[in-house]
């Protein structure tokens, strides 16, 4: 497959590191464009939703754009492969409890929660740690581990509308990899993570239209 058929469209809503992300499309030779108004959606073949800073804050710095109605129809309802990372993972869930709680997307439900720090588990959870995948995403078999980079300080928990398709363990399992659909999401940072987060995103570009 040429990955120059590839364009993905990154929500820009002034919440998330994008010049990284567009560092790794380009590497893997996808052509890249910004979504900020509702009818650039159209024009991509893929749409990464980033995320970086408070659940809450980035879930009204994305209800402001007006993108939600237009994302819906083209990625929810119509099938439009998503990468969501990070925060634009936890935004996916139905509720985020970090400063207060905050409506999600709901898109494919759950509960984004504090993580707990304990005696040799600190909290934020930063640099790399093993991801368990336990189903097939593109390059990655189901029972392989990879090493991703994580910098978080809440998780993603029971993904009632999708599926855990990486977990990971830092004082307890969390879902580190959700999907539905052609939706894939990841509380890590792929763009951060050298080779297995370019094969991440690299199987990410793959993915075809759910319906």
């Amino acid at each position: 497959m040429n990955l120059r058929d590839r364009h993905v469209g990154i929500v820009d809503y002034k919440a998330g590191n994008i010049r990284s992300i567009e560092n790794a499309l380009e590497h893997l030779g996808a052509r890249i464009g910004r979504v900020r108004e509702p009818g650039d959606i159209e024009t991509f073949t893929h749409i990464v939703l980033p995320g970086v800073g408070a659940f809450g804050h980035c879930a009204e710095k994305l209800r402001a754009t007006g993108l939600i109605p237009s994302l819906v129809e083209a990625v929810s309802e119509g099938g439009k492969p998503l990468l969501g990372i990070c925060v634009g993972m936890q935004l996916l869930a139905d509720f985020g409890e970090e400063l207060g709680g905050h409506q999600g997307l709901g898109w494919i439900g759950g509960e984004v929660r504090s993580m707990t720090a304990a005696l040799g588990v600190r909290v934020p959870h930063v640099g790399w740690n093993d991801v368990s995948f336990e189903e097939d995403f593109g390059d990655f078999r189901a029972g392989e581990s990879a090493d991703f980079y994580f910098d978080h300080s809440f998780a993603y928990h029971d993904p009632r509308d999708g599926r855990v398709i990486g977990s990971c363990d830092h004082g307890g399992r969390f879902a580190a990899i959700v999907g539905r659909g052609s939706i894939i999401a990841a509380q890590f940072h792929p763009e951060k993570s050298q080779t297995a987060g370019l094969r991440f995103v690299s199987s990410f570009l793959r993915t075809e239209p759910a319906c």
